[in-house]
C-alpha cells in the first residue's frame, strides 16, 4: 500500500501559496490540504498552481457561516459546490456545530453526500470539536442516522474531549475506523489536541494509541482492496502548538514536526 502525504497550509501563511508549494514538492510531500474560501477572489487559482507543481490538492472546507442552521446549511452547501467545482481529489469539511440536534445537523450530510456523489468526488467530515462529531458518542448517533457517514480521521479531538486515550472505547473505534478514508496525523493526550513533539518520551503512550488506531485503518483500507492512503501530517502552529509564557516562542518548529510526522510514518506505520 502507498500512503500518499499531504503538508497543510494551515500555519504557512506567512508563505504565498506558490513559495509554499515549492517547499513541499521539495520536502516530498505527494500534495498539500488547504483551506479554500470561495469568497476570497482568486480562490481557483490553488488547483492551476497544484497541478503546476505536481502537487494534489487536497480541498479543505472550514469557512461556512451562518446565525442559524437553515443560513449556515446555506452558506456550508454553497461554498461546498464551488470547493467542488475545482476537483480537488477529495474535500475535509468541518460541518455542523456540536450544539445543533441530530436533526439539524443531518441536512449538512445529506447535502454534502449529493454534491459529492454528482462530482464523484470524495467529500469527509473531520472529527473535530466544535462540529457534529465532536466527541465518540456524538458521532455514534450519526453514525446509526447516516449509515453511509465518511469521516476524516482526526482521534486527537475525542482524546482532548473525553480526557483520555479512548482505552475504554475501544469498540466504538472498531465501529468508526471503517467509516474514515482520511487521515490526519496528529496526536493528541488527554489534555491537548497536539502534544509538543511526538517524539518526547513522555508523549510515547499517546504516540503508541494513535498508532494503533491508524494501523488498524490501514488494515482496514488493505481488506478493502485500497491500494493507497491519503495522510495530512497535521500538527499546527499556535496555540495548538505550545508556547513558552509571555514571548509566545513556540517550544517547537511546526515544519520539523510534520516531517518528523511524515518520516515516522513511513518507517512504522505499514510495518
Amino acid at each position: 500500500m502507498e500512503i500518499k502525504f499531504f503538508c497543510p497550509y494551515w500555519g504557512m501563511g506567512h508563505l504565498p501559496l506558490e513559495t509554499a508549494l515549492q517547499q513541499i514538492k521539495a520536502a516530498g510531500y505527494h500534495g498539500i490540504e488547504l483551506a479554500i474560501d470561495p469568497n476570497k477572489a482568486g480562490y481557483e487559482q490553488a488547483a492551476t498552481l497544484c497541478d503546476q507543481y505536481g502537487l494534489l490538492l487536497l480541498a479543505q472546507h472550514p469557512y461556512a457561516k451562518g446565525t442559524t442552521p437553515a443560513a449556515l446549511l446555506e452558506d456550508y452547501t454553497t461554498k461546498l459546490e464551488k470547493i467542488l467545482q475545482l476537483q480537488p481529489l477529495l474535500v475535509n469539511c468541518h460541518t455542523g456545530k456540536d450544539y445543533y440536534s441530530v436533526a439539524q445537523n443531518l441536512p449538512f450530510l445529506q447535502a454534502a453526500a449529493g454534491l459529492s456523489q454528482q462530482y464523484g468526488i470524495p467529500v469527509a467530515h473531520e472529527i473535530h470539536r466544535g462540529r457534529f462529531s465532536f466527541c465518540t458518542t456524538a458521532t455514534a448517533q450519526y453514525l446509526e442516522a447516516f449509515p453511509s457517514l465518511l469521516l476524516t480521521a482526526d482521534f486527537s479531538h475525542w482524546c482532548v474531549v473525553s480526557e483520555s486515550l479512548l482505552e475504554e472505547q475501544s469498540a466504538f473505534m472498531d465501529q468508526v475506523i471503517p467509516h474514515c478514508i482520511h487521515l490526519h496525523a496528529r496526536v493528541g493526550y488527554e489534555q491537548g489536541p497536539q502534544v509538543s513533539h511526538p517524539a518526547a518520551s513522555e508523549f510515547q503512550s499517546a504516540l503508541q494509541a494513535h498508532m494503533q488506531w491508524w494501523k488498524q485503518l490501514v488494515q482496514h483500507h488493505r481488506q478493502q482492496g485500497k491500494t493507497s492512503i491519503t495522510i495530512t501530517c497535521e500538527f499546527g502552529p499556535t496555540p495548538y502548538l505550545p508556547a513558552i509564557p509571555f514571548t509566545r516562542a513556540p517550544v517547537a518548529i511546526q515544519w520539523e514536526l510534520n516531517l518528523f510526522m511524515k518520516n515516522y510514518l513511513t518507517e512504522n506505520l505499514l510495518t
